[in-house]
This record gives structure tokens, C-alpha cells and sequence, in this order.
């Protein structure tokens, strides 16, 4: 197509299938409504959805971030005029603000509690469950219901004005990023901007997932490169300090102990503080940057802090142990105080922990391992035992929560042999990883890994997969919502055996090789080691 179609016919061919998909969402964009113009809506979203991912495709080798950022709005825009596609959630957001502007706790009543004014449009899963999600979020959802005075409309809009900053946000970091990671930028806005999964699930859908990861990417960047402006920090002695924090209020000295807790850390550990040609206090101050921004992510949602011990590997400085071992308590110390802070100021606390389960309640193949329960449960219920298949799912997540934490130790310890673009790309790896493994698993959870990824422009077999799934990801789900992973329950399932089966056999094939190898050669060295880990990320 490319060869026959300039870049700016491809422009005008892609806003054809957004205008496309826009359409499906007001003939088929509501699941109680499903007239006469429900099954063209559905063939407008597939045949729209399917073009623009073609067309998407064909400009991956555009080499102007300018002109794919305005490409990307273009698109954008007939989807902000339209309901929202893929997934309701939206709904849920707004009426989760519109409770917590009535002063009710989010965490201990669902939407249904006040009732909230738009309940019939949100999702049944949704409308007496608690918020799973952060205070920051909390803050913006509140917002969001506080200025809609009554219209859903409106408290979308303020939603997904949310989304698109944190779109925005994670291109412009991570074009920034890319370049430290020896990437083109034009990819990380063609990855992140103008992806179908963006456009769909962020822009369409506004998912929260799009504000945490533009926190996460500026996090990363923030720990690897310079700050634009960034006003020096005097360390006062320690008595001189006590005496101002004895002299303040309470909320002055809290925020005083916050700002002076990670300069501590690198006070103690002043041997092990960055090279001599490094200005500490601007080191420290990239790393508290970095560290609140990780905070604020997990303010959103908790699994944002997943990619904090793997930020230590992009420090430039921090590649020996006792570096690291600095850099890492900075950005703890930093994340923390961020979560702590934002739960303290906005009085929601931490209540958020007490509804993960009513969230694991949703059994789909869409997670790999709950998929191979599933399908184990499928077996005992032919052979007569109907009551073990909750049993076989739960030892199914419990199993993919194991194998989450081997691939997350894997995928560090490696990162910590590479540079920046290997530790950024492991910080990918780990978010998609846990998403995928995790108890349930939706497409717009892996925006955060996708857009990390983007800034590291994955080559070969590992860029195929990426780009690929990420398209794919737009179809388990329809315009009104609907899962199709929910009607595709047994089918799904043996596929998630089969893609276990072949990875086992993948690995073990390539631990033969690699002990065949290690025969032939009389076993490697640490230099072929650290040259192997050092290309982690780069296939």
C-alpha cells in the first residue's frame, strides 16, 4: 500500500476508518440498545478498525514526528466526538467522582450507593463495586463529577482530556527517552500516538491507563537525563535543619522530612553518591523527580510500582552495588512518600488494597494463566467434578503470580548488566509481563508497557510481536463493550495451554542449544555473559 499510497493519502485514508469507527459508536456503541443498525455498526467497527491498523502499519518508516503528531490528532478527532468505544469504563469513572463529590467513601460503596445519575450506563460489573484505584485518580474522577453539573457528556470530556495529557505526555518524554536509548523518535510517536490500541482504548475509552503510563515514561526520564531547569538544592547541616522543622507546623515539617528524606539517604551513603564530575544535588534532584512521578503513577494504580527497582538500571551513574544500592533507597524513598503524601492530603488513604478481590472476580483467558485454569477447570468438570474449577483458576493465578516474580527477578537482573536502553526496555517488558500474568488481564493494560517500550524501538521478531499485539489487542472487544474473550471461554482457553505448551518448548529447546554450545566451546565466559545480557531488549 505504501508503494502506491503517499504518506498523506494514508493520512486522509486513516481518518476515514476513525470517521468509520466513530459511526459504530452511535449505531452500536450502547448494549441495551441493539436495533436494526446494531450489525452495521459492528461492520463499521471491524472494517474501520482493521483499516486503520493497515494504514497504521504502512507508516511506521514516517520519519517526521511533527507531521505523525498531527496525523495522530487528525484521527483523534472524530472519536472525541463520538461515545465512547471498547470499553464503558468511562461511565464508571464518573459516577466513582460523582460519589466521591457527594462525600461518600469510594472504597467502601459502589456508584449504586447514592445511585449516581448515569448508573444504567455503566457496566453491571461496575455499579455496586468499590474504586480499585489510587488517590490521584480519585482526585481526578472527583473533578471530573464535580464540573459536569449533570452531564455525563461533559464529565467524559474532563475525563478523557485526562487521558490524552498523559498520551501527550508519555510521547513527548518518551521521544526525549528514545534518544537516549539510541531510537528514532518518529517511533515512539508512531508507536504511541497514532497506535489503534491508543486511539481506542486512551483517547476513545480514556482509560486511567494512559495518564500512568505518560507518569512512568516521565519518571524514566527523569532518572536518565538532564532537567530542563532545575533550581540547586542547599543541604543544610543537620542541627540547622532540626531547628527549622522543630520551628514548623505539622504539614510544613512533614513536607520538609519528604523533600529531606532522599537527600539523606545519598548523605549517608556519600562514598557511594554519583562519579566526582556529577553535581549530586542535581542527581538527587532527577532521582525525587523520578521517584514522584513513580509515586504518582502508583497513585493511579498500584502495579506502576513494579518498574521502580528497574529505574535504578537507567541511572547513568549507579552501576556499581553501593550506587545502585543509593539511587534505589532516593527513588523508594521518593515513591513512597509520593503515595503516602498524595493518600494523606486527599483523605482517601489506602482503601483502595481492600477492593482488589472484587476486581479478580472476572475469570477471562484474556490472562494467560487464568486461561490454563480455566481450561484444567474445563477437565475436571467432564470428569464429574464441577466444584474444583474455582480451585483449578485460583492455583492457576497463584501459579502465574510465581512465574510473574521469576521473569521480573530474570528480566532485572539482566537490565543491570546493560545500559540505559536495556533498562528501559526491561522496564517494558516488566509492565507488559505483569499485566499479562496477572490474575485478569485487559487490552488497555498493556498502554503503559507498550508506550515504555516505544522508546527503546524494538528490532527483529521482538517489534513484530509488539506492534502486532498491540493492534490485535483492539479486537476483544466491540463497540458496545462487549468482551468477545467472554464469549470465547472454552476456545480461549486451549489456546492459553497451547501458548504455555510452546513457550515451555521454546525455552527448553533454547536450554539445550545453549548447553550444546557450552560443550562445544568448553564453557563460555563472563565477557559472552555480560556481551549476551548486554543485547537484552535490542533483538
Amino acid at each position: 500500500m505504501q508503494g502506491s499510497y503517499s504518506p498523506n493519502r494514508l493520512r486522509w485514508l486513516g481518518l476515514a476508518c476513525s470517521v468509520a469507527m466513530a459511526a459504530s459508536a452511535y449505531l452500536a456503541g450502547e448494549p441495551s440498545q441493539r436495533g436494526p443498525g446494531w450489525g452495521v455498526g459492528v461492520a463499521l467497527w471491524a472494517v474501520g478498525a482493521a483499516g486503520l491498523a493497515a494504514v497504521w502499519w504502512r507508516l511506521r518508516n514516517v520519519a517526521a514526528p511533527g507531521w505523525l503528531l498531527v496525523t495522530g490528532a487528525l484521527w483523534a478527532l472524530p472519536l472525541l466526538l463520538a461515545p465512547p468505544l471498547g470499553s464503558h469504563d468511562v461511565y464508571a469513572y464518573a459516577c466513582q467522582g460523582e460519589l466521591v463529590a457527594a462525600g461518600l467513601d469510594p472504597y467502601v460503596a459502589g456508584p449504586d450507593a447514592l445511585p449516581c445519575q448515569w448508573l444504567d450506563r455503566v457496566s453491571p460489573t461496575w455499579q455496586g463495586t468499590p474504586a480499585p484505584y489510587g488517590a490521584l485518580w480519585l482526585v481526578v474522577e472527583r473533578f471530573a463529577g464535580a464540573v459536569a453539573y449533570g452531564s455525563l457528556p461533559f464529565a467524559v470530556t474532563v475525563l478523557r482530556l485526562a487521558a490524552i495529557g498523559g498520551v501527550l505526555l508519555a510521547t513527548i518524554a518518551g521521544a526525549r527517552l528514545a534518544r537516549h536509548c539510541g531510537a528514532e523518535p518518529a517511533r515512539v510517536v508512531w508507536l504511541g500516538a497514532l497506535g489503534p490500541l491508543t486511539l481506542v482504548h486512551a483517547v476513545s475509552g480514556a482509560h486511567n491507563d494512559a495518564l500512568l503510563a505518560g507518569l512512568i515514561v516521565a519518571g524514566l526520564l527523569a532518572a536518565v537525563g538532564p532537567l530542563p531547569v532545575v533550581a540547586p538544592l542547599a543541604v543544610a547541616d543537620s542541627s540547622a535543619r532540626a531547628g527549622r522543622l522543630a520551628a514548623a507546623g505539622p504539614l510544613a515539617r512533614a513536607g520538609q522530612l519528604a523533600a529531606a528524606g532522599p537527600l539523606a539517604v545519598v548523605e549517608r551513603l556519600a562514598v557511594a553518591g554519583p562519579p566526582a564530575g556529577t553535581d549530586r544535588r542535581i542527581a538527587v534532584a532527577r532521582l525525587v523527580l523520578a521517584g514522584a512521578a513513580f509515586g504518582a503513577a502508583a497513585s493511579i494504580k498500584a502495579t506502576a510500582l513494579v518498574v521502580v527497582p528497574f529505574a535504578v538500571a537507567v541511572v547513568p551513574w549507579a552501576r556499581t552495588g553501593r550506587r545502585r544500592i543509593a539511587a534505589g533507597g532516593v527513588l523508594a524513598v521518593a515513591t513512597v512518600g509520593t503515595v503516602v503524601l498524595l493518600a494523606g492530603l486527599t483523605g482517601h488513604g489506602f482503601g483502595f488494597v481492600q477492593s482488589w478481590p472484587a476486581t479478580a472476580g472476572n475469570v477471562q483467558w484474556s490472562s494467560i494463566l487464568t486461561g490454563v485454569g480455566m481450561a484444567v477447570g474445563y477437565g475436571l468438570r467432564i470428569a464429574g467434578r464441577p466444584e474444583a474449577y474455582a480451585t483449578a483458576v485460583e492455583v492457576a493465578r497463584l501459579a502465574g503470580l510465581c512465574v510473574l516474580a521469576a521473569v521480573l527477578v530474570a528480566v532485572w537482573r539482566r537490565a543491570l548488566h546493560g545500559g540505559v536502553a536495556q533498562g528501559v526496555s526491561a522496564a517494558g517488558v516488566a509492565l507488559l509481563a505483569t499485566a499479562l500474568l496477572g490474575p485478569v488481564f485487559y487490552a488497555w493494560y498493556a498502554l503503559a508497557g507498550v508506550a515504555v517500550l516505544a522508546a527503546t524501538a524494538p528490532r527483529g521478531r521482538a517489534a513484530t510481536l509488539l506492534h502486532a499485539g498491540a493492534a490485535a489487542l483492539v479486537f476483544l472487544t466491540l463497540p458496545d463493550s462487549l468482551g468477545l474473550v467472554t464469549k470465547t471461554k472454552v476456545p480461549g482457553a486451549l489456546f492459553d495451554v497451547l501458548l504455555v505448551c510452546w513457550v515451555i518448548a521454546w525455552r527448553v529447546a533454547g536450554a539445550r542449544r545453549a548447553s550444546s554450545h557450552w560443550s562445544q566451546s568448553g564453557g563460555r565466559t563472563a565477557a559472552d555473559l555480560v556481551g549476551r545480557s548486554a543485547s537484552f531488549g535490542r533483538r
